[in-house]
C-alpha cells in the first residue's frame, strides 16, 4: 500500500532533478566539458536514469523488464548497505583520522616512486615510441608528397607536343636552316631548306600546362621545423 505513493513522490523529485539538470545554465562552456570528463557526473546521471526506471509508476510490459527493475533496485539497495556500512566503520573509532596519517606519507612515498619510475625507467620506451612513429609518419608524409608531385607533374607535362615532338617533329618548328646544293656562276643558286625541330625542354617549358594545385600541404622545411 505505501509503495504507490513511495514511487509517485520519487518520481516527481526525480523529474524536479531532470528538470534542474536541463537547464540551460549547465549547457554553458565550459561546463558540458567538465561534466563529460568526470567521472562522477557520468555515474550519476546512470544512477539518476536507473532511479528513474526503477520508480516508474507505469507497469513493466513485460517479465524481462520487470526483471530489470528488480535488478536494479537490488543493486541500488546493496550499494547503501555498503556505503553505510563503510561510513559507520570509517566514524567508529576515528578511523579516518588513522586512515589519513598512514594514507599521506604511502601517498608521497607512492607519487615520488610513480614520477621516478615514469622519468628513468619509461624514458627510453616513450623515446622510441616516438622515435618509431615519427619516422613512419615523415615516410607517410614523403610518400604522399611523392605522389603529390608526380600527380601535378602528370597534370601539368604537355604529352600531346612530346609526342608529337617526337612522331612529327616538322610540327614544332624552332626555325629553318638552309644549306647550298649548287652554287655556279651563270646559274640559280640551290638551296635546300630544312627544318629545325624545337628541343624537348623548349616543347615543355612552352606549352607546358598550368599547375592543377595539387601540391603536398607541407613543405621540407616546415616539416623539418614541426620534427
Amino acid at each position: 500500500q505505501a509503495s504507490g505513493p513511495v514511487c509517485l513522490l520519487v518520481a516527481c523529485l526525480l523529474s524536479l532533478v531532470s528538470a534542474s539538470g536541463s537547464c540551460r545554465l549547465w549547457k554553458l562552456w565550459p561546463l558540458p566539458f567538465i561534466a563529460s570528463k568526470l567521472s562522477t557526473c557520468e555515474q550519476l546521471r546512470h544512477r539518476l536514469e536507473h532511479l528513474t526506471l526503477v520508480f516508474s509508476t507505469q507497469k513493466a510490459q513485460s517479465p524481462a523488464q520487470l526483471m530489470r527493475k528488480a535488478n536494479m533496485l537490488v543493486s541500488m539497495l546493496l550499494d547503501v548497505a555498503l556505503g553505510l556500512t563503510l561510513l559507520s566503520w570509517l566514524h567508529s573509532s576515528n578511523r579516518i583520522g588513522q586512515l589519513a596519517n598512514a594514507l599521506i606519507p604511502m601517498a608521497d612515498l607512492f607519487i615520488g616512486t610513480l614520477l621516478f619510475t615514469i622519468l628513468v625507467f619509461l624514458l627510453p620506451t616513450t623515446a622510441l615510441y616516438y622515435l618509431v612513429f615519427t619516422l613512419l609518419r615523415l615516410l607517410v608524409v614523403t610518400v604522399q608528397g611523392l605522389i603529390h608531385l608526380l600527380v601535378d607533374l602528370i597534370n601539368s607535362l604537355p604529352l600531346y607536343s612530346l609526342g608529337l615532338r617526337l612522331c612529327r617533329p616538322y610540327r614544332l618548328a624552332a626555325g629553318v636552316k638552309f644549306h647550298v646544293l649548287e652554287h655556279e656562276a651563270g646559274r640559280p643558286l640551290r638551296l635546300l631548306m630544312q627544318i629545325n625541330p624545337l628541343p624537348y625542354s623548349s616543347v615543355v617549358h612552352t606549352y607546358r600546362l598550368p599547375s592543377s594545385g595539387c601540391h603536398p600541404k607541407h613543405s621540407w622545411g616546415s616539416l623539418c621545423r614541426k620534427l
